[in-house]
C-alpha cells in the first residue's frame, strides 16, 4: 500500500519558496527514513534564501536544524530501532580528506550538508545517512531536540575555540540563538558573562539565562563598560556572534579583551570588516575563528537533558509547516518577540 505524499516547503530559487507535495523518499543504503518532529528555522537559512549562499543548491528543500523519528532502514543499516526519537546531524562529511583523518571534520573538503545541498527538515520526511542519527532521551521534547545543532555550535565556540575556563570574563557579542547557546555553555562552565544586544527581549532572555552583564550598544559605551566591569583589564575572551555588518563589532570584540586575550569569530561575515592588525600584535592577543559544532551532539544533548542548560527562554515560536514563510519574517524582522522559530510538520496550520 503506497503511503500519503509528503508536503515539503523548497527553495526553487533564490526569493522563490513553493510547496510541493512529493512521494515519501526511500532511503538508499546506508540511509535511514526520517519523519521530521521538528525543524528549527535558522539566520543562515535566511541567508541561504536571498542566494547568499554560494555553495547552496536550488532547487532545495531547507532546514538543517533538525529532530525527528526513524520509520524506515535502507540496505545495510544496523544498530538503529524503527521509531528512534532522534536529532540529525546535518553535516556530512567524507571521512577521508586530510581534514576528516586529522579529526576535524567540521572543515572536510568535500562536505554535504542537509538543507543546503541535500534536502533537509522544511519537510514531513527526509533521507538521511545513518551516520547522521543520533538518538534523543525522552527528557528533551522535540522542539529543544531541534536546536542541539544551535547548541553545539555554541558549544564549540565556547569550549574549543575560546577554551573559557571558571572564573574568566566572557563577552558574548548577539544574543540570538546561537549567541544564547554560548551564554549557556559559558555559564556552565563557570565563566562570568557579559553579553550584548540591541534588542530588548533579547537581553532579557540573556538574563533568563544567567548573564551577569548586559549591554545594549545603542545606549552605552560597550568596550568602556566592559573596561569598567572587569576592572580596567578587559575580558579573557569575546566571543563575536552578531554577524552579517562587522565593521564595527569585530574591532570591538578585539578592544574588549584584554592583553594575551582570546576573540572568536563566530558569526558569518557579511563584508570583510576592518581588523586591528596592531593592537594584534603588539599585545598578542588571538583571533580565532569558529566553525560548526565538531563532536558535540552527544554532549549537549546529555547537558540539557540533565537539566544543567535551560535553553528554554530562546525557544520563542512553534509554528507548522504551512506558515514557514511567516516563521522566516518573524526570524527576520525580530518582531513578537522571535528568538528562535521552531517548525512543527505534524501541526496542522
Amino acid at each position: 500500500m503506497s503511503q500519503p505524499p509528503s508536503l515539503a516547503a523548497v527553495f526553487r530559487a533564490p526569493g522563490e519558496l513553493i510547496f510541493e507535495e512529493r512521494p515519501v523518499p526511500v532511503p538508499g543504503p546506508g540511509e535511514v527514513l526520517i519523519e521530521v518532529g521538528a525543524c528549527a528555522i535558522c539566520g543562515s537559512d535566511l541567508h541561504q534564501f536571498d542566494g547568499h549562499m554560494g555553495r547552496a543548491k536550488f532547487p532545495v528543500v531547507p532546514g538543517h536544524e533538525i529532530m525527528g523519528r526513524v520509520r524506515a532502514l535502507g540496505e545495510g543499516v544496523e544498530g538503529i530501532a524503527i521509531g528512534t526519537r532522534a536529532c540529525i546531524e546535518n553535516h556530512i562529511h567524507c571521512g577521508v580528506c586530510p581534514l576528516c583523518r586529522a579529526g576535524r571534520v567540521n572543515l572536510c573538503q568535500r562536505p554535504q550538508t542537509l538543507g543546503v545541498t541535500r534536502d533537509g527538515g522544511y519537510s514531513r520526511h527526509l533521507t538521511a545517512p545513518a551516520q547522521c542519527v543520533i538518538p534523543l532521551p525522552d527528557a528533551l521534547d522535540d522542539a529543544t531536540g531541534a536546536i542541539m545543532q544551535t547548541l553545539g555550535t555554541g558549544h564549540h565556540a565556547v569550549m574549543a575555540r575560546a577554551r573559557l575556563e571558571a572564573g574568566e570574563w566572557a563577552v558574548i557579542m548577539g544574543m540570538g540563538p546561537v549567541g544564547l547557546c554560548a551564554l549557556a555553555v559559558a555559564k556552565y562552565a563557570g565563566a562570568r558573562c557579559i553579553v550584548t544586544d540591541t534588542v530588548p527581549e533579547r537581553l532579557e532572555a540573556a538574563r533568563r539565562m544567567g548573564a551577569d552583564a548586559v549591554l545594549n550598544p545603542l545606549e552605552t559605551d560597550v568596550v568602556a563598560a566592559v573596561r569598567d566591569l572587569t576592572g580596567g583589564a578587559g575580558a579573557d575572551s569575546a566571543l563575536e556572534v552578531v554577524g552579517g555588518m562587522q565593521e564595527a563589532t569585530i574591532r570591538q570584540a578585539v578592544e574588549m579583551i584584554r592583553w594575551g586575550g582570546r576573540a572568536v569569530v563566530v558569526g558569518q561575515f557579511g563584508l570583510a570588516p576592518p581588523v586591528p592588525l596592531g593592537e594584534l600584535q603588539d599585545q598578542e592577543k588571538d583571533l580565532i575563528g569558529s566553525r560548526g559544532h565538531p563532536h558535540t551532539f552527544e554532549v549537549c544533548i546529555a547537558l540539557a537533558a540533565a537539566g544543567k542548560l535551560d535553553l528554554s527562554p530562546m525557544i520563542t515560536h512553534r509554528i507548522p509547516l504551512a506558515e514557514v514563510a511567516r516563521g522566516m519574517r518573524l526570524m527576520r524582522e525580530r518582531i513578537e518577540g522571535a528568538i528562535k522559530v521552531v517548525i512543527v510538520p505534524s501541526e496542522a496550520a
